[in-house]
């Protein structure tokens, strides 16, 4: 087979990209590394990955074309040989409740499809088996009964009025029936008289007489089909039986009623037949009507109205009523809390119930609402977005009351596949699923049906367990994953397609996944490429850099520094190569943590106890304060369950500073000691710092503010007129028109997703012509928003104040990051260091927790270095750190470990080790610390062979 022709970038220039030649063969596992920064990503996904698009689009329509004419080509001589390209990048995914894992691998499509074809209708109301009947199922059962019996195939006629009962008979002279069983007993059409049927409970006409056994099955059938054509979907089959409870013409006679819909004949209720939207929580056909297939609902929360209830009412123990906005109600109550005994100067939690009722109710003659008349006002008004705002701060979710958090209505809940409902399957963990599925027992009709649906959602279900994520449940939210989930779940509708001689370009998808679980992620990865495949990954992890086909090296440093490739080759001689970064770290040549230097936990402890939600299992555990401290484990463990949903609002609630900010509850715990020792706690996650694309880091830590100043400093500004709210691109005045100074416009693609264009009157400069003739050392205002963060500190040299909270920026490790780069494009990681950013500008005071989940995403081992050096600035004035990680390098340099596990979901949850890296690293049966000793193991070895060679020097 003739070799296929290699990938070819010549001349590639975007971004920091420096004129970058670089061949990769096709049908190969390649990683990109390098520092942050250094151009990996604008090597794979603005230049590889676009251009491969570009040419995806070309072969539509010139109709569809046609608006995608103005699309810019990656800025490089000539790209040959890219095939077409799927990207799973760390977009933000949807923070909708209605976005699950199952829907997001499509699980849940065939799942419905699955129930609705061959699962078992159930009676809403006992819970009975509710059948279905069909001519041949009639006729089987039929078949069944003792030969020789006789056998009559009847239809009814009941409820008749005299006229109606006339025409019945006339019909049934003319269709030729022949005999009709009234009361007990059987007579001819033509003796009946229309005061016969109505005299009777109704008749039941017959049919056919047939004898069991040995009439032929076709005659059978067609005796069956004509009844329930008659009987408009119903029959009856009567047969003699000596135990018979009916008596017709003296003798006793058993009877069984047909039904073709479905129809629970033990409480005479109909039933829904199930079709797939009936079971889609997302359509009206299925959502519970209660919650709207959320699965919860809202309400307002005594906690979050009052979250200290140690304050008096004079005190403000009422948030709601301290914002200026609203003091009149807290007013109102006071001018008449002394005629009704209300006591203003006591604390909340001593108010008797009558004196809360008046508060919380209100006193109608006085026209005094109290909080539900004040809730129902925000509730008509909260059309406008500030009071939809501020009502939501004093809401909290609770399981919808109808449906149990189900998000199913009653009719979908009452289809079940073996003895499950599909909210049953959706609230299992992935690996429960796929073992019920398996040993899932059908009779032969409905496993024939089944079989399809089933050969697409077992290996769809398989792969979510081949990354890591089995452990997850189908039907839990999107917005609750961490980074990394999120992408492999997203990863699982790629790795399930069956497309071949395709370009995958994935990053970093080990994001938030332990060391232990990487070599599965791996696994799956090359599964991919040995269907023909070319797979490109920008990854930092030490598994997938060295089980590559090949390694591609960016760097030397970050942002201008950076651009080329200083190594390409396989990962075997990356570690022997000089000058490479990342081959420096796998070698150990380069070390971060001194087990000398470690900081002693004595600086207090918080103390949680009792922690038992999700699957933690009432463990107690302790975090030292005044030092770095790292949580760990395994992925599913339960870290985010015991720090960010216990710890945290735990800590919220024990230092009053909630104010509406949590969205739900702690988790359930006894205690939380050493609340004392704190002032304050700051959570930064991964969460999107905004969502609209005017948000920058130099906005974000009010940087841009003195910048503006600076311009609107120089004489041509003054000349012209110009103040610093013309060089904002968010105000009217100095910006472009068109383009609202975003310099693209959004173009509504309808059947595609929408295209961003450059703006024609700006040219993506995103102001307008005079104020970009304002020049500050030759340079003018959006090519400063274009500088990194590192050019611009330097830029701005004799700026003091200026040049502080850009070092922010530099101190988080965010230096390759440009000044105006739209917020809502950062990964998890960057976005979490931005948040840490703004907070080191603010300049807290006091002892502060900060706690931080994973904010080694997406930095390499030497920009660990620095982001461990602004965890050390923040120890050093009295604040503590805690972060939720997996990067080992980062756990090396803590000063205290708690590792949770030692496995996932239920084979997790309690506290497997603690203590220094060593003293975890020690602890067999801890999987981060078997991944540390190795770690520690390879840095004593290169300490002691740099030791050597000094000597050998000497």
């Amino acid at each position: 087979m003739k070799p296929k022709q290699p990938i070819e970038v010549r001349g590639a220039r975007t971004h920091n990209l420096r004129e970058v030649d670089l061949d990769l063969a096709r049908g190969k596992l390649t990683v990109f590394c390098g520092v942050s920064g250094s151009g990996k990503t604008s090597m794979a996904i603005d230049t590889l990955h676009a251009e491969g698009q570009r040419r995806y689009i070309e072969s539509f329509s010139a109709y569809t074309r046609q608006f995608l004419e103005q699309l810019d080509k990656p800025d490089a001589d000539r790209i040959d040989g890219v095939p077409p390209t799927i990207a799973v990048t760390q977009q933000n995914g949807s923070r909708s409740n209605r976005t699950t894992v199952a829907t997001t691998t499509e699980v849940a499509d065939y799942l419905r499809l699955l129930f609705a074809r061959a699962g078992t209708v159930h009676c809403t109301n006992c819970g009975g088996v509710v059948d279905e009947h069909s001519p041949e199922t009639i006729a089987a059962e039929v078949a069944t009964l003792p030969e020789g019996a006789r056998v009559m195939v009847c239809f009814l006629r009941e409820d008749l009025t005299a006229d109606e009962a006339e025409l019945a008979l006339a019909d049934l002279r003319e269709a030729g029936f022949l005999r009709v069983v009234v009361g007990e007993r059987t007579a001819t059409v033509d003796e009946l008289s229309a005061a016969d049927f109505t005299d009777q409970t109704g008749g039941l006409v017959v049919v056919d007489r047939i004898t069991a056994g040995s009439t032929e099955s076709s005659r059978v059938q067609e005796s069956i089909e004509t009844a329930l054509g008659e009987g408009h979907g119903e029959c009856v089959v009567l047969y003699g039986e000596e135990s018979g409870a009916v008596t017709i013409d003296g003798r006793p006679w058993a009877r069984r009623d047909y039904r073709t819909d479905l129809h629970c004949a033990k409480c005479d209720l109909p039933a829904v037949r199930p079709e797939p939207r009936l079971l889609d929580f997302n359509s009206p056909l299925g959502a519970c009507s209660e919650c709207e297939g959320f699965g919860s609902v809202s309400e307002i929360d005594m906690a979050k109205v009052v979250p200290d209830d140690s304050k008096s009412l004079k005190d403000g123990a009422v948030a709601p009523w301290n914002t200026p906005a609203y003091t009149h109600e807290l007013e109102e109550l006071k001018a008449l809390a002394s005629d009704y005994n209300v006591r203003l100067d006591v604390p909340w939690n001593e108010l008797t119930d009558a004196e809360r009722r008046i508060v919380e109710h209100g006193v109608r003659e006085r026209d005094f609402g109290g909080l539900d008349g004040f809730f129902q006002w925000l509730e008509k008004r909260k059309y406008k977005m500030h009071l939809r705002v501020f009502l939501s701060r004093w809401r909290s979710y609770r399981d919808c009351p109808t449906c149990g958090g189900a998000r199913l209505r009653p009719e979908a809940l009452a289809v079940k596949l073996g003895s499950k409902s599909l909210a049953d399957v959706y609230s299992m963990e992935i690996r429960d699923t796929i073992a019920w599925l398996s040993d899932l027992h059908l009779d032969a009709t409905k496993a024939d049906i089944a079989r399809p649906m089933l050969a697409d959602v077992v290996p769809r279900l398989g792969y979510l367990a081949e990354v890591g994520v089995d452990y997850l449940t189908l039907g839990r939210p999107l917005r609750t994953l961490s980074t990394g989930e999120a992408q492999r779940v997203a990863m699982t509708t790629t790795l399930g397609s069956a497309l071949v001689d395709m370009l995958y370009v994935l990053d970093e998808p080990t994001s938030g996944l332990h060391r232990t679980d990487s070599q599965r992620l791996l696994e799956s990865i090359r599964k991919l490429r040995d269907r023909g495949n070319t797979v490109l990954v920008v990854e930092h992890d030490e598994t997938l850099i060295t089980g590559a086909d090949e390694v591609v090296e960016f760097g030397p440093l970050a942002g201008t520094e950076g651009g080329d490739i200083v190594y390409h080759g396989p990962p075997s001689e990356l570690t022997t190569t000089e000058g490479t970064l990342t081959g420096d770290w796998l070698a150990g040549r380069r070390l971060l943590g001194d087990s000398t230097n470690r900081r002693p936990t004595e600086s207090g402890m918080l103390k949680l106890t009792g922690a038992r939600s999700n699957n933690l299992r009432n463990i107690t555990v302790e975090f030292p304060l005044g030092v770095f401290a790292a949580v760990t484990g395994v992925s599913g463990a339960g870290k985010s369950t015991l720090v960010q949903q216990t710890l945290y609002p735990a800590l919220v609630e024990g230092l009053h500073k909630s104010n509406g900010k949590l969205d739900q509850p702690p988790g359930v715990y006894e205690d939380l000691l050493g609340c004392g020792q704190l002032e304050d706690v700051v959570l930064v996650d991964q969460s999107p710092v905004a969502r609209s694309p005017r948000s920058n880091p130099v906005t974000y830590v009010k940087a841009f503010d003195p910048i503006r100043n600076v311009f609107a400093e120089q004489p041509e500004a003054t000349l012209r007129g110009l103040t610093a709210s013309h060089f904002s691109f968010n105000v009217e005045g100095g910006r472009c028109e068109r383009c609202g100074g975003a310099g693209q416009i959004e173009v509504d693609m309808q059947f595609l997703a929408d295209v961003y264009m450059t703006c024609g009157d700006c040219q993506g400069r995103r102001y307008r012509p005079e104020v970009l003739e304002v020049l500050y050392r030759g340079v003018p205002i959006d090519e400063v928003l274009d500088m990194t963060v590192y050019d611009a500190f330097r830029f701005f040299r004799g700026h003091p104040k200026l040049q502080a909270k850009l070092k922010c920026l530099l101190d988080v490790g965010l230096h390759y990051v440009r000044l105006g780069q739209p917020a809502n494009t950062l990964s998890g990681g960057e976005a979490q260091r931005l948040k840490l950013a703004g907070y080191l500008s603010a300049k807290r005071r006091g002892r502060t927790l900060f706690i931080l989940d994973e904010p080694s995403t997406g930095l390499h081992f030497s920009d660990v270095v620095q982001l461990v050096d602004c965890f050390d600035a923040l120890i050093d004035v009295g604040h503590s750190v805690l972060v939720v990680e997996h990067n080992v390098p980062l756990l090396q340099a803590a000063d205290y470990i708690i590792d949770i596990g030692p496995g996932a979901a239920g084979d997790g949850g309690r506290v497997v080790a603690t203590g220094t890296p060593e003293q975890v690293a020690a602890c067999e049966e801890s999987a981060t610390g078997r991944v540390l000793k190795v770690a520690l193991d390879r840095q004593e070895q290169a300490i002691a062979d740099a030791r050597r060679q000094e000597s050998e020097l000497d």
